[in-house]
């Protein structure tokens, strides 16, 4: 009896539940779930958006056999993952300096001030930090050649050469995207406790004992936060490669969303673009399941 009162008590709480999330749901269904569902239906046809529409057939997986066979979409892969561990490897390095300088007790005033100086990026959108860039890459004009040249070097060529569009492309990215994990890092040392560093230390522990053997095994959650986060954000990346080299130079930092994008909207190939689309879904899946399982620990 007790049972279905208590049933019947919790029935409008229910009901409120429902209907606070289902705006939610009804978004995620209509913009998000239809869309990837009728993209994945595109796929499976020759769907060419410059022809006429009596060219549509189905064709099954040729599109998918395309994409794998096109040297193009192999080569921004590879690019892709290696710009991403680059990203991601030095987001971690310098997020986690970051953190632990102004973390600490040396210079609080000015640690305070670099705090604010060094979020300024996350309030940038991305297309004016790919412009901002683009002026300090510029080969006569820009910063970073002035101060290159005061120095007695050569200039660089940092758009207009292989390997210095792709470390352009790194540098921006990280400058863009540490904040965050800096922010991430600080949050995660505030929950040590002061008292097992303190041990440590009468311990005899160095800071570096310290530091890898009692601070990083308590936030390593955190740390598994961050590399799933940034890892999942730097493979999509897009928006700054397009506004800052447009894949450029030739194709050499054209990356798996860039050119997804131009066979789908610039060469209007749909059916081409969205098989290419499902197959970067199914490598981020899997690349995050890998890490989640690389970086998982049995309880």
């Amino acid at each position: 009896m007790h049972e279905g009162k208590g049933r019947r008590l919790n029935k409008p709480k229910r009901v409120a539940a429902f209907v606070f999330i289902s705006p939610a749901v009804l978004f995620l269904v209509v913009f998000s779930v239809i869309p990837m569902l009728y993209s994945f239906g595109i796929s499976f046809f020759h769907y060419n958006t410059s022809m006429n529409a009596d060219t549509i057939r189905f064709i099954g997986l040729k599109n998918y056999v395309s994409v794998l066979t096109n040297k193009q979409f192999l080569d921004s892969a590879c690019w892709t993952f290696i710009f991403t561990v680059s990203a991601v490897a030095l987001n971690l390095l310098f997020g986690m300096t970051l953190a632990v300088v102004l973390t600490t007790n040396f210079l609080p005033r000015i640690s305070k001030v670099m705090k604010t100086v060094f979020t300024i990026p996350m309030m940038i959108a991305p297309i004016v930090i790919a412009t901002i860039w683009k002026l300090m890459f510029s080969p006569i004009y820009g910063v970073l050649n002035g101060l290159l040249v005061s120095m007695g070097l050569d200039r660089v060529e940092w758009l207009s050469a292989v390997v210095p569009a792709r470390i352009a492309l790194v540098i921006v990215e990280v400058w863009a995207t540490t904040p965050l994990c800096m922010l991430i890092f600080m949050a995660a040392l505030k929950t040590v406790p002061e008292e097992l560093l303190e041990a440590a230390t009468i311990d005899g522990a160095n800071w570096r004992q310290k530091f890898f053997q009692v601070t990083m095994p308590l936030i390593r959650n955190f740390t598994v936060l961050v590399l799933t986060m940034r890892f999942m954000d730097a493979i999509r990346m897009f928006d700054i490669v397009y506004n800052l080299t447009n894949g450029g130079p030739g194709t050499s930092t054209e990356t798996l969303a860039s050119t997804i994008y131009k066979m789908a909207f610039r060469y209007y190939n749909v059916g081409e673009g969205s098989a290419g689309a499902f197959i970067f879904f199914v490598l981020i899946v899997l690349f995050s399941l890998l890490i989640m399982k690389l970086t998982g620990k049995e309880e």
